[in-house]
Order: C-alpha cells, then structure tokens, then sequence
C-alpha cells in the first residue's frame, strides 16, 4: 500500500507544551541544553517551548528550577518556564513558588508524581502549589501513566481548583482514551496534553477527530524525542486544519495568556 504524506504549510506559531531539559540518569540525551535543544526547535519550526528540567522533576527540584531560570533569562522569546513542586517537601514549597514566580518567564507548574514517590496528586504536599495555580489561573502539567493516578484524581483537584488549567499529560492515554475524552465531558478545565502518544497508531486522529479541539495540546517530550517525529505526527495527522492550529498554538497560548508574533512572546490581549 503507497501512503502518500500531504505537506503542511505552517500558517500560525508554534508552541511545544511539554518539553524537558538537561541529562537524565537512565540514557544519553544529546543536544540537551538550551542552545541545543533550540537549534532543534528552529530546523523544525517550533517557536516557543514550555519547559522543566530533569533534575527538577527527579532529585534537585530548586536546582533543576534554576536552570530552567537562566535559560528563559537568555532566550526570553523561545522558552517559557515550568515551576516543579516536590510534594515530598511542603515546608519548601511556598517559598519556591515565590522565587520561581518572582522572576520573568514562569507562566505554569509542571509535577511528575511517579518520580517523586508516586506521591498523590491532591495529596497536602501540592497544596500550595495548587492554590497558586488556582489564584493565578495558571496551567498545572502533570505526567499520568499506567500505574499513577487514576483520572477521578484529576477530576477531583480540577473540580477543586477550577480557574487552574490541568494538563493531562500523555492525554491520560495509559488510562484508555475513551476514558479521558470521558473525562473532558464532565470538566471545563482539564485539557489533554496529546505528548508522546504517537507511538500509538492513529492517537492523534482518534483524539483529533472526537474532542472539542479547545481541549487539546501537544508537546514533543524533547530532549528525551526529537521534536520533529512528533511534531510530524500532529501536522501530517488526517484531521482538519483549524483543529490542527488549535493543538499547536491557539490552546496553549490561551493557558499562557501569551501570542507569539514575529518572532516574540507578548502578553495575550486581556
């Protein structure tokens, strides 16, 4: 059977909602810091990358806070910071948020609970990261996976806390992707994060093609996947173009309360 690939002809920005940064203690990851993970970015067309480090959502969350800090300082325009929480240190947290926050070029948390214990996610130690969120209509991305969380937790903390927007990493797919389009009915502030689940065939149309298209995101997961297979699998997916423009830009840039024009990250119209 001959496949043919139609060309896709970028006709808006693009925001990459779920990329990483910096080594990771199982696998060499080459090209992973800013500059490297950028020139990447630029051969692939992707404009602006939400990203966290590896050690903030592994062993040195403050640590891993800080480097994400410098490099949103030096490239302001193609990089936007995610906070991470270790809920395994609520005495500390308060004050993380304060200096992430306190600095240019945060603009939303990203936690990975089955690195950090498995710890729950609506236990007391995101707490106040939550509240924060909540207060500040920020997007909170969290990783889900086969055996973390189970979708009624994330129901219950978007219920909780409403003006924060939630992230279902990896759309939840581990979890059943009817399931999480089940989960879109009955909430209005939890969208899925559409990152790494190419590796199942046709996920991208399946999810495309049945969700409201305000309710999804994409990201490539880089330095841990080159940007360009997974970014390829969202432009060349069998689903409409405007759907398309929604996962790549118009969604995140809503939760980030940004636009993207000529090149340059500015405040979204209030």
């Amino acid at each position: 059977m001959d496949i043919t690939y139609k060309p896709y002809l970028k006709t808006s920005p693009i925001i990459d909602g779920h990329a990483h940064m910096g080594h990771y203690r199982n696998f060499a990851i080459p090209n992973n810091d800013a500059d490297g993970m950028i020139a990447r970015f630029d051969a692939v067309g992707i404009d602006v990358a939400c990203v966290s480090h590896h050690a903030g959502i592994s062993a040195d969350h403050e640590y891993g806070n800080s480097m994400v800090a410098d490099a949103v300082r030096r490239h302001p325009n193609r990089l936007v910071g995610f906070c991470v929480i270790n809920p395994n240190y609520p005495k500390t947290a308060a004050s993380e948020i304060a200096r992430c926050f306190g600095q240019p070029g945060f603009r939303g948390f990203k936690v990975h609970p089955e690195l950090h214990g498995d710890y729950p996610l609506d236990g007391p130690g995101y707490r106040a990261m939550w509240e924060f969120a909540d207060a500040n209509a920020l997007p909170v991305l969290s990783h889900s996976y086969f055996g973390g969380d189970r979708l009624a937790t994330f129901e219950s903390v978007a219920s909780k806390y409403p003006d924060a927007t939630i992230f279902l990493g990896h759309a939840g797919i581990d979890l059943g992707a009817d399931n999480a389009l089940a989960l879109l009915d009955r909430t209005s502030n939890v969208l899925l994060d559409m990152t790494a689940i190419q590796r199942h065939c046709s996920a991208v149309e399946y999810l495309g093609n049945r969700a409201d298209p305000t309710r999804l995101t994409w990201g490539s997961d880089s330095p841990f996947i080159d940007p360009g297979i997974i970014l390829g699998a969202v432009v060349h997916a069998d689903i409409p173009d405007e759907v398309k423009t929604a996962i790549l830009y118009e969604n995140l840039a809503r939760a980030l309360k940004i636009k993207v024009v000529g090149g340059v990250i500015e405040e979204a119209d209030r």
